[in-house]
């Protein structure tokens, strides 16, 4: 059974215990969100579902990708590793102060559609350079191997990678194009499923 009890602060402490399983707690504002958190927590261990999601919670992705790029990025060649550096610096900009447990699919596709679209730069005439399909689709593969590697070997607890979820350029994308909403080219890139990417195996 949780226990729920208020801490000198105000706050109320979540602590949750059962046989097979390290002693759980999180705090929170408010009473009932933590009782709602604890009998969820405590459920997913009955159903054999639970998984510890607070490093995942904790770790911001500015964080993890500079542990990326020490670790796994410097295995690769040197003209891959200069890429993955220049697509880093843009992904942090973009999702630096997340938590990898807060970036979610829907994020990532905003992401993607943004970049496609040019919003983020524009030309001399104020108009949106729509960024070239394939860089795109880089930039997304930098990211979905990153929670690859977070999930597989980080032992962060975190549930999905979010790319895998989320449908990605395809090559009849144009640099070129605008919006998906006025450019049949963008548009395929956003209706066409995803390419395979590494899934991880439980």
């Amino acid at each position: 059974m949780p226990t729920i009890v208020k801490t000198d602060s105000g706050t109320w402490k979540a602590v949750v215990r059962k046989t097979g399983f390290p002693t759980t707690t999180k705090t929170f504002r408010l009473k009932r969100d933590a009782e709602d958190w604890a009998r969820t927590t405590e459920d997913e261990m009955v159903r054999g579902m639970y998984v510890k999601r607070g490093p995942a919670e904790k770790m911001l992705f500015a964080a993890a990708i500079d542990r990326y790029l020490a670790e796994v990025t410097p295995s690769k060649r040197p003209f891959t590793q200069a890429g993955e550096k220049h697509r880093a610096a843009t992904l942090k900009k973009y999702f630096g102060k997340y938590s990898l447990a807060g970036i979610t699919a829907e994020l990532v596709a905003k992401y993607r559609d943004e970049r496609l679209a040019g919003l983020d730069r524009l030309d001399a005439d104020g108009n949106p350079k729509p960024r070239a399909a394939n860089s795109v689709r880089l930039e997304l593969a930098l990211i979905g191997h990153l929670f690859t590697v977070a999930i597989k070997e980080w032992g962060l607890g975190l549930i999905y990678n979010p790319v895998l979820n989320i449908r990605r350029p395809s090559s009849c994308c144009r640099a070129s194009c605008s919006m998906a909403t006025t450019c049949p080219a963008v548009w395929c890139c956003l209706t066409r499923p995803s390419p395979p990417i590494a899934r991880t195996r439980s």
